[in-house]
């Protein structure tokens, strides 16, 4: 260990010392160590710290101002002094290395499999070591996301305990198709074990696996004349295609991670992006201390991250330049002892990776901006505006929307005074007595809403806008007499002239007319309860007619004979499938080659 000598000693002090490739520790008083580094050749790497310069940065000032000792390592080559150096940065945690904190509060799934009958759900907190978790995610967006895929393949329960010892019929889950209710029996814990380690295995990233094991067990069903448990196996094929087609990175065939850097003001963070059997399986941000610049603070952190990891992928993807690229690269193939590549000059598809990992990450900063919209003061004025005596905690907005009278759907949005409960939206699909008949389908979708509300639903909203005139307001209001319901206070809301939003105007439930003020709040809160419950309906309707349009459009492809279209449903399940597939996805399908595919893209997509 060297004492640091004063500063008029210091070229003496570095001429002493060796050109040799090693490590360096500056440490304090007390003998602790404050900074780690490497070199290549420590004599000129340490002459940057040990220079009177106006040039130098505020980190290596205060690093030296700190420090009375120096201590070095020689080693024999440079790929030794990195893989050193991170295994000293790890033990001893210097103060001034550039530290990588892992961001906590991110969401996970949970899989409780400490339990008879493991619920899959979001979880945020302190883990329990009996259960399994996947994530962190990016945000409770994506983990909503992955729930609602892994409940509509794999039907796992999301309820509590209590709510599931207590059941004797199943919920609204099953009958939505996101649970197989094992609450009341309805399937077997064996069965029910067996789709959570799909679900597992998907998560994972085995996807194709997964696909290839239904595919058999679809075939063998198929061969015993089970037709019905061919059909589920069909179905979640098709889903997994869907999920594949949407979350997938556009069929990488090797494991990758993309590193990106995102700043926001002071804050610098690095996203890592992991994929795992051609699918996107995590997300992590990293916040860094110290400042560096780009090309340094990868290395920095590709170096403390993947020499202190068991495993890695064999490619690192990262739009930045790396002076010691090579080096690393023989660093981590020889730590983990197989050939790990850095990919600095990314193709299109690593392109678009870089691009949502760093997407993901700024998230999080807006994350950590936003807040919950607060409409208690925007309640207040629609209760004094309504002149209601109870207060306003919750608002609900039904609209019905058709295409020529055909696919009718009745919508209904939520919100409370922290905004939109998306949570509660509900669709209900229109019979055919009231499709075409306005007035019937609202009568219909509020019968069926709350006629088993005391049953089923525990809160009434305080008041019910509706999409129409006084007409509507008091059809509704007479359903409402017959279902004995007097606490909803209604509101109509009228399209203006030309369908423009200033010229709206609110009905009461006296008959009043008012014209909308676009200078109250409490106006514009209404109108858009009013839009958002007609934009959930017309999303669902155009969904519906796209579905009928492309039903049979595969039947008219010249040059597409049973074999080939046999094919095309096997591989992505259903329909809908195939038309949302790439080129490159129909080439994969056996007996569908680049030309066959390209054909098939272009007639289906003609009339888009």
């Amino acid at each position: 260990m060297l004492k640091i000598p004063s500063p008029v000693k210091f070229s003496s002090f570095v001429r002493e010392l060796p050109p040799e490739p090693g490590i360096y520790k500056f440490k304090d008083p007390r003998r602790q160590s404050i900074y780690i580094g490497k070199a290549k050749n420590l004599r000129n790497r340490l002459k940057s710290y040990l220079t009177n310069s106006e040039k130098k940065s505020q980190k290596y000032k205060q690093i030296l101002s700190d420090s009375s000792h120096l201590d070095l390592i020689i080693t024999r080559n440079e790929l030794e002094s990195l893989l050193l150096e991170q295994h000293l940065i790890k033990q001893e945690k210097p103060k001034y290395n550039v530290q990588f904190k892992d961001d906590k509060g991110y969401p996970w799934i949970e899989f409780q499999v400490s339990k008879k009958y493991p619920s899959v759900k979001s979880y945020l907190g302190r883990r329990n070591k009996k259960d399994l978790y996947f994530g962190p995610y990016p945000s409770s967006y994506s983990v909503k996301n992955f729930l609602d895929l892994i409940q509509k393949v794999f039907k796992l329960r999301d309820c509590s305990d209590s709510f599931f010892k207590n059941r004797k019929r199943p919920c609204l889950q099953f009958e939505i198709g996101k649970c197989s209710a094992p609450c009341v029996g309805l399937i077997s814990e064996e069965q029910y074990l067996k789709e959570l380690e799909e679900a597992k295995s998907f998560l994972l990233g085995d996807s194709e696996d997964l696909v290839k094991d239904l595919y058999r067990l679809m075939d063998r069903s198929s061969k015993n004349k089970l037709y019905e448990k061919a059909a589920s196996y069909r179905d979640k094929i098709s889903a997994l295609r869907e999920i594949q087609r949407t979350q997938s990175t556009s069929g990488f065939l090797r494991e990758r991670d993309a590193i990106s850097i995102s700043k926001h003001k002071k804050v610098t963070k690095i996203g890592l992006t992991e994929v795992r059997g051609g699918w996107i399986v995590s997300h992590k941000n990293f916040t860094v201390n110290n400042s560096l610049k780009e090309s340094k603070l990868v290395e920095n952190f590709i170096s403390s991250h993947y020499l202190n990891l068991k495993d890695m992928p064999s490619n690192i993807v990262t739009a930045e330049k790396l002076v010691n690229k090579v080096i690393l690269e023989k660093a981590l193939s020889k730590f983990h002892k197989r050939r790990i590549k850095i990919i600095t000059k990314p193709g299109k598809k690593d392109q678009g990776l870089l691009e949502i990992s760093q997407s993901n990450t700024n998230f999080s900063f807006s994350k950590s901006k936003k807040h919950k919209r607060n409409l208690t003061m925007d309640f207040l004025e629609i209760q004094k505006f309504i002149n209601s005596r109870h207060r306003i905690n919750r608002i609900e907005g039904i609209d019905i929307s058709h295409q020529s009278g055909k696919n009718a759907v009745g919508s209904c949005v939520v919100f409370d005074a922290n905004g939109s409960r998306n949570k509660d939206y509900r669709l209900y699909n229109i019979s055919k007595n009231n499709m075409g008949n306005d007035i019937g389908s609202t009568m219909e979708v509020i019968s069926r809403r709350y006629a088993s509300g005391k049953k089923e639903r525990s809160i009434y909203p305080d008041l019910l806008i509706l999409d129409g005139g006084y007409t509507h307001l008091k059809a509704v209001k007479t359903e409402l007499k017959k279902l004995k319901i007097t606490s909803i206070n209604l509101l109509a809301l009228v399209k203006g002239s030309r369908r423009k939003k200033e010229f709206d105007s609110l009905i009461r439930e006296n008959g009043e007319v008012i014209s909308v003020n676009k200078n109250l709040k409490s106006h514009l809160l209404l109108q858009e309860i009013r839009d958002e419950s007609h934009r959930f309906s017309i999303n669902n309707v155009r969904s519906k007619m796209k579905r009928e349009i492309k039903k049979s459009s595969i039947d008219n492809i010249i040059g597409i004979g049973k074999v080939n279209k046999t094919s095309l449903l096997r591989y992505f399940g259903d329909l809908e499938q195939i038309k949302n597939a790439s080129v490159e996805d129909l080439v994969r399908v056996k007996g569908i080659g680049k030309k066959k595919a390209s054909e098939i893209f272009n007639y289906l997509h003609a009339s888009r």
